[in-house]
């Protein structure tokens, strides 16, 4: 799927969602913290989101990400991803080039998002903070990640795990001269 593509689809997605959860343009703008000009031009398929935005868009219309990402004739009751045919989302941009790959997708009602990130080595960015609702599961399969969580920084190696809220201020940065991959489950409130 080329990046055009890719962004009409999102776009559209988008607006569906929004418009089935009853919202204006602009209310949906204001709760997910973009202009109401922004989320014009992304329903519109002329600007493709970073995956920090579409989350918040998504939490704030009340639907999975997967909703978002896959269209519903896609959907089965099963998913089953294969290394290679993972999808990469918002590859560059403000968010220190994250790396975001659906770890699944397709399942119909999913009731979690998975997905890899991996962060680049030696960011010179400072890192976007992240607060959402629901919880959060982190396994660092390589490298090394520093991960602050309410101000408090933890350092997680390779096969690390935790779990968290993720209504609190969190983030996370590779640490050392090595990316790091991180295979993450988000599991949205059930009360968006």
């Amino acid at each position: 799927m080329d990046a055009t593509h890719s962004a009409v689809s999102v776009g559209s997605a988008l607006r569906r969602a929004r418009k089935a959860r009853g919202l204006t343009l602009e209310a949906a703008a204001r709760q997910a913290e973009v202009t109401k000009g922004y989320l014009s031009k992304v329903e519109q398929g002329q600007a493709m989101p970073s995956i920090r935005v579409i989350t918040r868009l998504a939490d704030v219309c009340g639907v999975p990400l997967s909703d978002i990402l896959m269209p519903d004739d896609q959907r089965k009751p099963i998913s089953l991803v294969r290394a290679h045919e993972r999808i990469p989302v918002a590859k560059t941009g403000s968010e220190m080039d994250y790396v975001f790959e659906l770890a699944s997708r397709g399942k119909a009602n999913p009731h979690a998002e998975i997905y890899f990130l991996t962060l680049p080595a030696d960011a010179r960015k400072e890192p976007p903070r992240s607060t959402h609702p629901g919880e959060e599961v982190i396994l660092v399969v390589s490298g090394r990640a520093r991960f602050r969580y309410a101000g408090v920084d933890f350092i997680l190696d390779a096969g690390d795990c935790l779990q968290f809220d993720a209504s609190i201020e969190h983030h996370a940065v590779a640490e050392g001269r090595e990316p790091a991959q991180l295979f993450v489950v988000r599991i949205p409130d059930s009360n968006p």
